[in-house]
Order: structure tokens, then C-alpha cells, then sequence
């Protein structure tokens, strides 16, 4: 699966990267801020997006809503990921097209499993 990974946090991202890639065989790419994951979106065509809500230039939500905003982008599957359970509004999510929100750590096993929600009306939230 193409996955597009948005962490701001240098490490994090490394080492999700990593497990990504050689432990569920996935193809990866990463951006550190939303605007660089708007851009990186347009050339590598993700299928599935894993956005943390916390991020320098625009929270995880703005970007979601930017994404989904854009017909190329409807397939795609949307994911937010943080590591504040205060953080999720699951409302928040429905509007901005999300299709799962999770907290940190995720069990990253489950990625196949998930399915686009139309119209971000089912959001399953866990771990």
C-alpha cells in the first residue's frame, strides 16, 4: 500500500517509516508539515494518509479537509493520528473527512483493514 506519513517529530517519523516499511511491507513517503503533505500528496498519490493532529504550520484536521477537498483525493484513505487522547473530536474529523482516528502508539497491522468512509460519517477511533 502507498502510504503518506505527516509527523513533525523527526524520530517518530524515522522509526515509523521504518516499521512501515520493512516490518508491513508498505511504500512510504513522509512529510513534516502540512504543506509539504499537500504537495507530496500531488506527486506520490497516496492510498492512504496517516496525518498527526498536532503539526507546526496547520493542525492534522485543516490538512484532512484540504485532501479531501480535492476529487483525485476522494479513494483516498484518511487517518489522524495523535498522541493527546484530548486532541480527537470526532465530530472535527466527520467534517473534515477522516475516515479513523487513532492514538499513538497504532497497531499499524490494521491499515489493510480499513475502508473509506463515504462522506467521513463512520470514524473508528482506538488504538
Amino acid at each position: 500500500m502507498k502510504i503518506l506519513l505527516l509527523e513533525d517529530h523527526p524520530a517518530l517519523a524515522e522509526v515509523t517509516c521504518l516499521v512501515l516499511r520493512n516490518v508491513h511491507g508498505h511504500t512510504v513517503e513522509h512529510a513534516a508539515t502540512g504543506a509539504a503533505a499537500l504537495q507530496l500528496a500531488e506527486e506520490f498519490k497516496p492510498e492512504l494518509t496517516i496525518v498527526d493532529l498536532n503539526l507546526p504550520d496547520m493542525d492534522g484536521y485543516e490538512v484532512a479537509a484540504r485532501l479531501r477537498a480535492r476529487p483525485e483525493f476522494d479513494a483516498m484513505i484518511l487517518v489522524t493520528l495523535t498522541g493527546l487522547d484530548e486532541s480527537v473530536d470526532s465530530a472535527r474529523g466527520g467534517r473534515s473527512g477522516v475516515d479513523a482516528q487513532f492514538c499513538k502508539p497504532m497497531d499499524f497491522s490494521i491499515l489493510p483493514s480499513l475502508t473509506r468512509a463515504t462522506g467521513g460519517s463512520s470514524i473508528a477511533e482506538g488504538r
